[in-house]
């Protein structure tokens, strides 16, 4: 037996309430087995620990004390749940939040020069940051920091339609003394040499996300900007080229859908040809929705199949290039949804308005730049989590899984959602076993006879 990787040791020291001496064991819920060439991988998701046991060890898992210790094998009548409830409990009760707010979404502008058709935004009205706003805004930022150090996502619209919002806001941080470090969503069509030597210098950008929605003639017409004399899918990927030379990481989003899914194919021929091997270039590609929600009742089986299939021939694609993020296990326990639920993060709108998620510039407000204090209602709102649902009482993803009632696009639980995660969760795994052998995984290796009578 062999520790792949480590198990969050304060889960463990919480988890010894619940702990008999002796019990009639069974695997836990939470564990996740796969077989690999040599032997079976295990996974605890409420422990983030994995073991690599020989064939001959996973047949008799219930008879090993390593295995009993570390809640891989627990007594035939836990309830799992109520464990790792009492986790979330225990780790939020330690972590609470003392009030500074380090995580910033700022929306520039709710302006584009595109034009997607699948933008959630569109129907929106479309302002820039005043001058003024943006100096209230590096001001409120200062103010509720704690003095420590700032992250920064420039969103919008188009964030780089009104600059001068960031330099401003970038500037008056930096004269208050405040350390901070951003990152952007846009669409990349404005980054000239200028502006990627203030987003290296300036804004000390360390992170792009850019979209790209096929080859050259399918992204123009998707993309539809309001430039009719350029050719903005050559200038996007020269602006990507720009950035990556600055040492700024990309990552590149894929949306597909069934109109899209074998353009991509010839897509992530091409960004390999471009920029394979580079270590600051990343590529994922995301299921793109009608109304951005994946209504389960909207697809039938052999959509979701189709749709299944064609990304798996894409993130094959993608990795086969060296282009796609190899996720690996984590040893953090999953304690809210995104920022939305995240005390410590907020947004900010062009006209001063305060929210919690990103996907909301003109409504779910819980302040704003001139008044302190926060809507506790509307707070305490979009930390609401969905009720469960049956498959929650023996769903292995549950110590990963949770989804807030105000969230349109992860609110709901379906059979095809279930069967994405443990495709994810199982790479993540083979990813990190992987990384591992690289290390030659020779430490850690565990005798049975060591842990035999230890409690």
């Amino acid at each position: 037996m062999k520790v792949v990787a480590q198990a969050n040791e304060a889960v463990l020291t919480i988890l010894k309430r619940f702990l008999k001496t002796d019990f009639q064991g069974r695997l836990m819920k939470y564990c996740l087995a796969q077989q690999v060439e040599d032997g079976v991988l295990l996974f605890n998701l409420m422990t983030r620990e994995m073991v690599l046991l020989t064939e001959e060890e996973y047949s008799r898992a219930t008879e090993l004390d390593y295995l009993r210790q570390r809640w891989f094998i627990v007594p035939e009548q836990l309830d799992e749940k109520e464990c790792m409830e009492f986790v979330r409990l225990i780790f939020k009760s330690k972590t609470k939040s003392k009030g500074e707010i380090t995580g910033y979404t700022i929306f520039t502008t709710t302006d584009c020069n595109a034009r997607c058709f699948y933008c959630f935004e569109l129907g929106r009205s479309r302002i820039p940051m005043s001058e003024e706003t943006a100096h209230k805004t590096a001001e409120y930022i200062k103010s509720h920091c704690g003095g420590k150090k700032v992250k920064i996502s420039w969103f919008g619209g188009e964030p780089l339609m009104n600059p001068t919002a960031i330099d401003i806001i970038c500037d008056d941080l930096r004269e208050a003394g405040i350390e901070f470090t951003s990152s952007m969503v846009s669409n990349g069509y404005l980054f000239d040499d200028a502006l990627a030597e203030k987003a290296e210098n300036k804004w000390n950008l360390k992170r792009i996300q850019i979209t790209l929605d096929g080859t050259e003639d399918v992204y123009n017409r998707i993309k539809a900007f309001v430039y009719s004399d350029t050719n903005p899918y050559q200038i996007v990927l020269n602006n990507i080229r720009r950035l990556l030379d600055r040492e700024i990481q990309v990552v590149i989003r894929l949306n597909m859908d069934l109109h899209n899914a074998e353009d991509l194919l010839v897509l992530a021929e091409e960004l390999t040809r471009r920029f394979g091997g580079e270590k600051l270039l990343r590529v994922y590609a995301h299921h793109l929705f009608q109304d951005g929600v994946a209504n389960a009742e909207r697809y039938t089986d052999a959509e979701w199949n189709e749709r299944e299939a064609a990304m798996n021939r894409l993130n094959e694609k993608l990795l086969g290039g060296g282009l796609l993020s190899r996720g690996v296990i984590s040893r953090d326990v999953k304690m809210n949804h995104c920022m939305a639920d995240n005390d410590k993060c907020i947004t900010i709108v062009p006209d001063g308005n305060i929210g919690v998620c990103e996907h909301y510039s003109e409504t779910e407000f819980v302040g704003h730049l001139d008044r302190e204090g926060f809507d506790a209602e509307m707070v305490a709102a979009w930390k609401q989590t969905m009720p469960e649902v049956p498959e929650c009482a023996d769903c292995f993803y549950y110590p990963e899984c949770y989804k807030l009632k105000k969230c349109l696009n992860e609110s709901v639980c379906y059979p095809v959602f279930r069967r994405n995660q443990e495709e994810k969760v199982r790479q993540r795994m083979l990813n990190t076993y992987e990384k591992w052998l690289k290390a030659e995984g020779t430490e850690n290796v565990l005798d049975e006879e060591d842990f035999v009578g230890q409690t």
